[in-house]
């Protein structure tokens, strides 16, 4: 018996990093919350935990509703998905069919290659500089053209860290709309910036905004994201959901950081700290580190190997890093995932020489 896979997988490629060698380590590689809950609200979160919601099936009505009131927006704008990875994939599944056209930026999130590829849509890509600027004119001229089906578009971006401004952003909404294209706006790094398109819904029925709960709020474990969008939109990704659409223990987790908003409003400035904190200390040193809006930053070294043997040498003091990206512009880039202010601060007493002797020197003018 011969078993072949769809035709349609023939272009995909994966490779999945493992996730068991970080052990013992502090977790600064995937832009995960390195720390997590403190010891009272870890406590009384699983006080709230029962029988019953792990052996029920669950919807997300409550949560729905919390995050209406938060956003400022209709329950009927809302899906809630599991992590914004099950959003972005259902967006595809929804609007993309073979031949499609879409738009990225490039660098940006891997997955996006992946689910072109899965679906058979065209990728056209906007490349950053050197500098790690985007020309906006250049995405617009693109969506003039008449042959693109979806915009995706991540702000803040992942890997470069860089956000559109409103002016951009709408300017971009509206020839998009225009021109009949869908636009993924991707903010999984939201309240690490307050940049945001929410405001833009009510008036662009062709926008999705997608948000997680994994990276400000510290559930990346749990699995829990959302899309807020025209309700006729809402309604067309609704047509493709699971039987459920999160799991129960994210969906009361998520219900939970949102009651308790001051505290997570708290971390996140604590983070943004952090990222300060460790952003100065590198320019001030004189190493080559690019402004972020995300809860990361990168670290350009002299070469790959630099790269290789710092992210080596910081595991050794109890790190791991995200290893050297090998594309242009991010060559010999060393990512650092940022945690609240005394753990970067506990990092910079421990790394600095290391970081300093492999990281590159920053070019004088």
């Amino acid at each position: 018996m011969t078993i072949k896979a769809s035709q349609r997988l023939k272009l995909v490629n994966r490779k999945f990093d493992p996730y068991l060698d970080r052990g013992g380590l502090i977790r600064l590689d995937r832009n995960e919350d390195p720390v997590g809950f403190d010891e009272d609200h870890l406590a009384n979160f699983l006080a709230s935990i029962s029988p019953h919601d792990i052996a029920a099936y669950a919807d997300s009505e409550v949560l729905v509703s919390k995050l209406a009131s938060w956003l400022k927006v209709l329950s009927e704008n809302i899906y809630v998905t599991a992590g914004s990875d099950a959003a972005i994939k259902n967006i595809f599944e929804t609007y993309i069919d073979f031949g499609d056209n879409i738009l990225i930026q490039d660098p940006c999130w891997r997955m996006y290659e992946v689910y072109s590829n899965i679906y058979g849509a065209n990728q056209i890509k906007v490349p950053y500089s050197k500098n790690l600027e985007i020309d906006v004119s250049e995405i617009i001229k693109i969506i003039k053209s008449g042959n693109i089906k979806l915009l995706a578009l991540a702000n803040p971006n992942q890997p470069t860290g860089t956000i559109f401004i409103d002016s951009e952003l709408e300017e971009i909404l509206k020839v998009a709309a225009e021109e009949n294209v869908i636009v993924l706006m991707d903010e999984a790094y939201h309240l690490f910036t307050k940049q945001t398109a929410i405001q833009f819904v009510e008036s662009f029925d062709n926008l999705i905004v997608v948000r997680t709960f994994s990276k400000a709020f510290g559930l990346a474990g749990l699995r829990v994201g959302y899309c807020v969008a025209n309700p006729s939109r809402i309604n067309e990704l609704m047509l493709l959901r699971p039987v459920t659409d999160a799991n129960s223990l994210g969906l009361k987790c998520a219900v939970y950081v949102l009651d308790n908003i001051n505290w997570i409003k708290s971390r996140i400035e604590s983070f943004i700290s952090g990222r300060n904190y460790i952003f100065k200390n590198l320019t001030l040193s004189g190493i080559q580190v690019f402004p972020s809006h995300g809860n990361f930053l990168l670290v350009k070294c002299n070469s790959q190997e630099d790269g290789v043997l710092a992210v080596k040498a910081i595991k050794e003091r109890g790190y791991v890093l995200k290893p050297p990206f090998s594309f242009v512009p991010l060559e010999n880039c060393v990512r650092i995932g940022i945690g609240p202010l005394q753990l970067m601060e506990k990092f910079w007493e421990d790394c600095a020489p290391i970081l300093k002797k492999y990281g590159q020197r920053i070019i004088e003018k």
